[in-house]
């Protein structure tokens, strides 16, 4: 079933993996892309480099795409049906929501989704399990998480013996905070404790009830700690190391047997990105209808915050899998030692990157 007109609580950008938040169903009517949207896509698709479109191709071939939680990570494919550009490059996408990452996963295996938008990390653990998935390009580049800690805590010195409330061991808030932690020359576990909470409302929660002294929060809950009073104290979108919040993730099968239709999808999803760093109001207005957010201090902050983070030129890379690996050996030895290369496929923003396709794009 299409949904393009999904009715979610309030949020948007998303942690970096973790950027889950409760949603209840509702319908939203479509937004109408901007005129300077439109006039990005007439000027993107011009020319000798113009891809086949859905006016000329004599029928759309049906796919279906899922996301996992509703964060602005997913924002390119939320903007690449809104925009009409999937049709645009011959595909009838059903984007649909799943609220739970492994549910996605297990959904792609059965073979009822062709495409999803996760934290690389469940591709990982599942292909480790003995399933087949590969990563196609990022949506989002870096982490998207700012602690927030009580007033009395001034800097990250002094949250030495001072506890950090992450979602679960394992997530992408978890391997956030010991980055930073160490970034700080303090160890984790041993200099500041890691308290599992459970979620990012629980994780605003700890810090009003006191049952940790800081948080690892993503929009529009970094915005409620700020309204309450608490202190930024770090954005780690700001640390330099390669990490990949969000991508999009396909079965090989597909892959194998459905090479173009996987070329045209992340055709799409490259112009997508281009609309959202040329266009804010469109960007705004697909964030506001799958977040069913009303709240524009929310949705500019959340656009500001997530901008840097999605790429012009989606190339997946090894030293960003790398991260991945790492983040899921904490709870999963099998991925200890395993190589990047076989939970990864750039060849198709590479041919995009090296056509000039991309390029295009942003004159």
């Amino acid at each position: 079933m299409n949904k393009r007109s999904p009715r979610h609580s309030p949020l948007l950008l998303g942690g970096i993996v973790a950027l889950l938040l409760a949603c209840t169903p509702s319908a939203a009517p479509a937004p109408t892309i901007s005129a300077p949207a439109a006039a990005a896509l007439d000027a993107a698709t011009s020319g000798a480099a113009r891809p086949e479109s859905a006016a000329a191709a004599p029928s759309l071939e049906r796919v279906r795409a899922l996301y996992g939680s509703i964060s602005v990570t997913v924002l390119p494919v939320w903007l690449a049906k809104d925009a009409g550009l999937f049709e645009k490059h011959g595909l009838d996408v059903s984007v649909d929501y799943i609220p739970s990452g492994n549910t996605m996963i297990q959904t792609m295996v059965a073979g009822e989704a062709e495409f999803g938008t996760g934290v690389p990390e469940s591709a990982i653990s599942a292909t480790l399990a003995g399933t087949d998935l590969t990563i196609l390009a990022p949506t989002a580049d870096r982490l998207l998480f700012t602690v927030y800690a009580r007033p009395e805590i001034t800097d990250g010195a002094a949250m030495r013996g001072r506890r950090l409330g992450i979602t679960r061991v394992g997530s992408s808030t978890d391997f956030a905070a010991r980055q930073w932690i160490q970034s700080l020359g303090l160890r984790p576990g041993d200099d500041v404790p890691i308290v599992q909470l459970g979620g990012q409302t629980e994780m605003l929660a700890g810090l009003q009830t006191g049952a940790v002294d800081a948080s690892m929060l993503s929009a529009p809950t970094d915005i409620q700690a700020r309204r309450a009073g608490f202190r930024d104290l770090a954005d780690m979108s700001r640390l330099d190391f390669p990490f990949y919040q969000s991508s999009v993730i396909v079965t090989r099968r597909v892959v194998d047997d459905r090479p173009e239709v996987v070329r045209r999808f992340v055709r799409a999803i490259v112009e997508a990105n281009a609309i959202i760093h040329q266009d804010k109001a469109a960007a705004k207005q697909a964030l506001a209808r799958y977040s069913q957010s009303t709240d524009d201090e929310v949705l500019e902050a959340s656009y500001e915050a997530a901008l840097p983070a999605i790429p012009r030129v989606p190339l997946p890379t090894r030293a960003a899998i790398e991260s991945a690996i790492e983040l899921v050996a904490l709870t999963n030895p099998a991925a200890a030692g395993a190589d990047p290369a076989r939970f990864f496929d750039a060849r198709f923003v590479q041919e995009l990157d090296d056509s000039g396709f991309i390029k295009s794009l942003y004159r």
